[in-house]
């Protein structure tokens, strides 16, 4: 006997957030630059490696003079550079900030991760839903078009009810197709969010995410400037570029430079040297001065950046939210108004047809309205949650909760039957 197939466990939101957390590349990229840069403060404020030499001077090429001669020697020297004054603390300070930048960035490739997986499975849940309203009203049509053909068949109706009906049930079975392949495409989208192969299947999406819109939209603004990841990531470019500013005033100051050579001259008396140096900035103006110039250039455009992004970032979150409050409002219409009536009215209508006060075609008529107002409301669902996820790495916190299980209605989703 053949097996049956097996079925696929429900698709946890929960779970899916927290295998992306754990296993999407991207989020492992920007945590791994961020060990980089805490690797970087010891290097650059270490003083530079000493250079140790070793040199021989003989007094004639023919033999070697080492004892007989005073000017043959064996020389073992010791050089070391020394950074003026604040340059290697100064450099120490340029990699703190450049490590905080990268703190950001993982806070908002984190962000933006769990936000994306949210949307998608937002995605993947209307269209379960979306698939499920149109076997629903397969179901029905199947009825309806028994009757019309017992109908039909006893003189009571025409054939056109018959066809049409049939018609109808082709089309819905070519939505469903559309449907299945959109279903396979956003499973593929889900899995690379999550990180993980794209063959993966995915069960079926009954667990709708919750979450609230904060009432005031203008402080929602604010807290965005003041909480994005991605503001921060460009306020701490802010303070690195400050940082590196100051260091290439720094450097217009001069290094210096010490070494000590012992001198063996085997039979004669030993000789010691030491010696003394200063690196001038001699190309100054084509150098140091540059670099001044650059850096403080480089500031200027970290801080316009910084208010592009606060301008953009304050206009996103309302645009998200207007779109929220819409998706609401109109949720509210449908739930309150529109699916109440239409489920009323097809009732009414499949009363009046059954004894023939009405034709086929008005009862498909309030069939396919009601239908579309289901649909309408699965897409709204869906566009609500993907607004309120889109708002998460704006305003640098969850807004959107994943429940581990539990209903999973999303909405009145009046019955056809």
């Amino acid at each position: 006997m053949a097996s049956e197939p097996s079925i696929l466990p429900v698709a946890s939101p929960a779970d899916l957030l927290r295998e992306a957390a754990a296993s999407n590349p991207a989020i492992l990229a920007a945590q791994a630059r961020l060990e980089a840069t805490r690797h970087t403060s010891s290097q650059v404020e270490a003083p530079p490696d000493p250079e140790v030499s070793v040199a021989y001077t003989n007094d004639t090429l023919t033999h070697f003079t080492l004892g007989e001669s005073e000017f043959s020697v064996l020389a073992l020297s010791w050089t070391q550079e020394v950074r003026a004054s604040g340059k290697r603390k100064q450099a120490g300070e340029v990699a703190l900030r450049s490590s905080e930048a990268a703190e950001s960035e993982v806070e908002r490739v984190r962000l933006e991760v769990l936000s994306n997986v949210k949307s998608i499975y937002a995605d993947l849940l209307r269209l379960d839903r979306t698939a499920a309203i149109l076997e629903e009203i397969r179901g029905v049509l199947g009825s309806l078009e028994e009757t019309a053909r017992r109908r039909y068949e006893v003189g009571e109706g025409i054939q056109e009810s018959v066809l049409k009906a049939q018609t109808e049930i082709l089309i819905l079975e070519a939505e469903s197709t559309r449907l299945a392949q959109d279903r396979k495409e956003t499973e593929a989208r889900l899995n690379a969010a999550v990180g993980r192969s794209a063959d993966t299947p995915v069960g079926p999406a009954e667990i709708p995410l919750r979450g609230e819109l904060p009432e005031d939209t203008m402080l929602l603004a604010g807290e965005a400037v003041a909480g994005s990841p991605l503001i921060g990531v460009l306020e701490a470019e802010v303070r690195r570029s400050q940082a590196s500013a100051e260091l290439a005033r720094l450097e217009e100051k001069p290094d210096y430079i010490w070494s000590a050579s012992y001198q063996y001259r085997g039979d004669l008396e030993p000789m010691v040297m030491g010696m003394f140096g200063v690196r001038l900035p001699f190309y100054k103006a084509r150098k140091q001065a540059q670099a001044v110039a650059q850096a403080e250039s480089e500031l200027t455009a970290a801080r316009q950046d910084l208010a592009s992004l606060e301008i953009q970032t304050q206009s996103a979150v309302r645009e998200l939210s207007a779109r929220v409050r819409r998706a609401e409002r109109l949720l509210s219409l449908y739930s309150q108004g529109i699916l109440p009536q239409a489920a009323t009215t097809l009732e009414s209508a499949r009363s009046s047809y059954s004894v023939g006060r009405i034709g086929f075609l008005d009862l498909l008529s309030d069939l396919k309205a009601l239908l579309e107002a289901r649909k309408d409301e699965a897409s709204l669902e869906a566009e609500r949650t993907q607004a309120l996820a889109a708002l998460e790495p704006l305003v640098g916190r969850q807004l959107l909760e994943a429940p581990e299980g539990g209903d999973a209605a999303g909405g009145s989703h009046a019955s056809l039957r």
